[in-house]
């Protein structure tokens, strides 16, 4: 499972469905400060790790790949 650090400007679901049968489970989202570059004080900023799964994950294996992920 690999797990990727990404960031988006709207605040991302844990849980959501990208289409064709795959699943994004998101965790540490966290809304950081923008760079000196994207000055715009309107906009925010998150940042969270996430996984992509061919299933849609039961609330346990979500638990269970966020509590794997925190050792």
């Amino acid at each position: 499972m690999e797990v990727r650090t990404e960031q988006r400007n709207e605040q991302p679901l844990q849980v959501e469905q990208i289409g064709l049968g795959k699943w994004h489970v998101r965790w540490n989202i966290k809304q950081v400060e923008a760079s000196e570059s994207e000055s715009d004080n309107s906009a925010k900023h998150y940042e969270y790790n996430e996984v992509t799964l061919d299933h849609e994950p039961t609330a346990e294996e979500v638990a269970e790949i966020i509590e794997l992920q925190a050792l």
